[in-house]
């Protein structure tokens, strides 16, 4: 619970004889349980790393694995309320990612979404998508279960639907919720977590202990590209090396560099659409950068609109420029048809595509 305020050495976790659990540093309450008017007597840590507040009844009153935080361990439930959230503490990605179900009308799906909590705007954005459940019933639950598969299991009491996410190879059991609050019937061979890491992808791990040689090994990632996660470059553009594995960024016309140790691009005030006191277009100040075989995460909320009519495709830059609103345009394909996208903002980062090109908006 206090992962985003660390405390020092000297702080003490308490457990006092009202049922209560307490996090002091110093003088300090960093946390509480506020358990205390619920009668609980006992404090445990189960087998499965649940830990767990119990009553004189053996019910349990508080647990972590209802507050989870960046991972999810074997057996341990991610419902519909709740959500896996990036670190605070990284230096360049600071909460920036969740892994939610985000719900539909008649649906619902397991998303990586990309949020940044100073714009109310820029949230949300989903750029993995875990596969939809539609019509589901009953209580729903993503559950990494101890065979290492990953997935999500719904309807009332046993859960008689599931769609996975991950797959283990060796698993030859079907996905199962496994989950009690004790943690009892853990018996897998293989540890496991899953990590949703501050650059924003999500990871299984398996602890390997191999002739004396111990450490987290990375089993399955949900993003096997880095560009195709949103955001990793601020606002820029992240180009992979040859290996396609590790990217960096380059930044557009009108942004800057974060800091000499990070590599994001953040826009300056040159990079904003700007109309006149009477939203009339100040063409004259602006002019277009043509960014070649460049495409750019955006959101429906970010079109200022869209061409398919070949007249406008092919003049995808000058429709930016006409535009006061507009930051960039898009031309690229959409189910093989050339289209043109206007955009009123920047905020998610783009990527390499031969088949596209960014055109940007800067001051003349």
């Amino acid at each position: 619970p206090n992962r985003d305020n660390p405390v020092t050495r000297n702080a003490v976790l308490n457990f006092d004889t009202a049922g209560n659990l307490i996090l002091n540093d110093g003088r300090a309450t960093i946390w509480a349980s506020n358990t205390s008017k619920t009668g609980v007597e006992s404090a445990v840590m189960s087998e499965s790393g649940n830990f767990i507040l119990y009553n004189r009844d053996h019910q349990p009153m508080w647990q972590s694995f209802s507050y989870p935080s960046d991972t999810l361990l074997p057996g341990q439930p991610l419902n519909v309320s709740m959500e896996l959230t990036s670190s605070k503490n990284s230096p360049h990605h600071g909460g920036y990612y969740t892994l939610k179900m985000l719900q539909e009308p008649t649906s619902l799906r397991l998303a990586l979404t990309y949020n940044l909590p100073e714009l109310a705007s820029v949230s949300n954005y989903s750029y993995w998508d875990g596969p939809d459940i539609s019509n589901a019933t009953g209580n729903v639950v993503a559950i990494l279960d101890q065979n290492g598969s990953f997935g999500v299991v719904y309807g009332p009491g046993s859960y008689n639907g599931a769609v996975y996410v991950h797959k283990n190879d060796q698993d030859n059991t079907g996905l199962l919720p496994n989950y009690n609050a004790s943690g009892s019937g853990f018996g897998s061979s293989s540890l496991r977590r899953l990590v949703l890491e501050d650059h924003g992808n999500l990871r299984l791990y398996r602890w390997e202990d191999v002739n004396g040689s111990t450490g987290w090994v990375a089993e399955w990632a949900a993003v096997s590209d880095p560009c195709d996660i949103a955001g990793i470059c601020g606002n820029g553009i992240c180009v992979l090396d040859k290996t396609k594995t590790n990217s960096s960024c380059s930044c557009l016309p009108g942004t800057l560099r974060a800091g000499p140790h990070d590599d994001r691009c953040y826009e300056n005030s040159t990079l904003t659409g700007k109309c006149g006191e009477n939203h009339e277009n100040l063409t004259s100040e602006f002019k277009i950068t043509t960014i070649q075989q460049s495409n750019y995460h955006f959101s429906e909320e970010s079109v200022i609109a869209n061409y398919s009519d070949v007249a406008m495709v092919s003049k995808c830059g000058d429709a930016c420029l006409a535009d006061c609103e507009c930051v960039a345009s898009i031309y690229g394909l959409n189910d093989e048809k050339p289209y043109c996208w206007v955009l009123r903002s920047l905020d998610f980062g783009g990527f390499q595509d031969p088949s596209s090109t960014l055109f940007v908006k800067v001051q003349a």
